[in-house]
């Protein structure tokens, strides 16, 4: 061959090689593309939550003071010590009583007023009763059965309910009507078997003057004594309730945003466990004095609503307090997002695009408002895909390849497919 040939082939070649690179990098629209995808996922249905995460530290969600009055008397002694447990009824200290008759006022006062409380619970209990009562009547001439699916017609009675009980009931029915009074008549009933034990107590204490004059003061409360005073210095008594809360501090902006009733999750390295929490209260009152020159600190309460004993005073946690939350929501890996724009592997072997609406990050997890459905392929890496609307396919994976994979598909198909492989084409 001669030199000229070579220079002409070679020419040829290079502009032959130049000309299909140029079409590969810069017209995608004259050449095909398949992107080999190696990352996949399925969209999925579930929770996604926007959290914020805060430290705290464990105290009594209840700290409950007990004070005395020297004009009662002469304090005698403490019948408890620091760390003792108590319960109501438990003797907490004494004192000596300085004008027995004043002091037998005092109790009588006390009885005088409890009974009066016991007088106004038992009247609202027999309203209460009385509106049952009402509610039978007019859903007697009914059915049983539309009287429980139903709701009251009687415009003056819902006025009644929701004056005395306090709730609105002209959304619910017959049967749940009943069962809210019922309810309330059951707390009231319980709130007057507690007044009549108060009175009970100090009706004891009167009778003691007789005999003594050394006064026992016992407890209202359970739990732990917290406190004792070094002297008659109020509060005499601390006590911590039995109840728990994780204690923490927000920024202004964390503050704002916080609201009192918001779930919450709170992770214990001590106890080595995590219990259900309820924000207890926000009152967007900073714990100190506003500073110009420092930041605002507001104290947040997280009431523990599940804790067992591995929970105390002082252990360190972490709160998650749960802002905003979404079940059931169709979610993917966020790194599969192209901005707006999500690639989805269709069922016709295509990359389809897509533009989607965001919403709630959680974690690596992005909630897909629109555009997406759960159980959809979508790519993990948008740098796979080469061009949207052509073909696609994922590696081999040898594990999947087993005999029992053979029992998805018929075996006329399956021999279908052995074929295809061993003949030529």
């Amino acid at each position: 061959m001669s030199t000229r040939n070579k220079w002409l082939i070679g020419v040829l070649a290079v502009i032959f090689v130049g000309v299909n690179l140029f079409l590969i990098k810069h017209d995608l629209l004259l050449v095909d593309r398949t992107s080999i995808v190696h990352d996949q996922k399925t969209a999925q249905s579930e929770l996604v939550e926007n959290v914020m995460v805060k430290n705290g530290v464990i105290q009594t969600a209840v700290e409950e003071r007990v004070y005395f009055s020297e004009q009662l008397g002469m304090f005698t002694r403490f019948l408890v010590e620091e760390g003792d447990t108590v319960s109501p009824g438990t003797p907490l200290y004494e004192y000596t009583v300085s004008d027995l008759e004043e002091q037998r006022l005092v109790f009588e006062s006390e009885i005088e007023q409890i009974e009066s409380e016991i007088s106004a619970v038992e009247s609202y209990i027999d309203e209460l009763e009385s509106i049952e009562n009402q509610i039978k009547d007019t859903t007697s001439s009914s059915s049983a059965d539309a009287g429980q699916s139903s709701s009251l017609d009687d415009e003056e009675l819902l006025v009644t309910i929701e004056l005395e009980v306090g709730i609105d009931v002209s959304d619910a029915t017959v049967a749940q009507t009943r069962s809210l009074i019922n309810q309330q008549i059951g707390e009231q009933e319980a709130q007057v078997e507690r007044l009549e034990a108060e009175r009970d107590k100090y009706e004891r204490l009167a009778d003691g003057l007789e005999d003594s004059p050394v006064v026992t003061v016992e407890s209202e409360y359970t739990g732990q004594i917290a406190r004792l005073a070094e002297d008659i210095s109020h509060p005499l008594i601390t006590i911590y309730t039995d109840s728990l809360a994780s204690h923490s501090k927000m920024t202004d902006e964390e503050a704002k945003i916080v609201t009192e009733g918001m779930q919450a999750r709170v992770t214990s390295p001590v106890a080595e466990s995590v219990v259900d929490g309820s924000v207890a209260s926000n009152p967007l009152l900073p714990e100190q004095e506003p500073d110009l020159n420092g930041k605002s600190m507001y104290p947040v309460d997280i009431d523990l609503l599940t804790a067992t004993q591995d929970w105390f005073i002082g252990q360190h946690v972490v709160n998650e307090i749960v802002l905003e939350s979404v079940p059931n929501a169709v979610t993917m890996p966020v790194i599969g997002l192209d901005q707006s724009k999500i690639y989805i592997l269709n069922e016709a072997g295509l990359v389809e695009p897509r533009i989607v609406e965001i919403g709630l990050l959680d974690g690596d997890r992005q909630q897909i408002l629109n555009g997406l459905t759960a159980g959809e392929w979508v790519t993990v890496d948008p740098e796979q895909i080469e061009r949207t609307g052509m073909p696609y396919i994922t590696p081999m994976r040898f594990n999947r390849l087993t005999f029992d994979n053979l029992g998805y598909t018929e075996s006329r198909t399956n021999w279908k497919y052995v074929l295809l492989g061993v003949l030529p084409n």
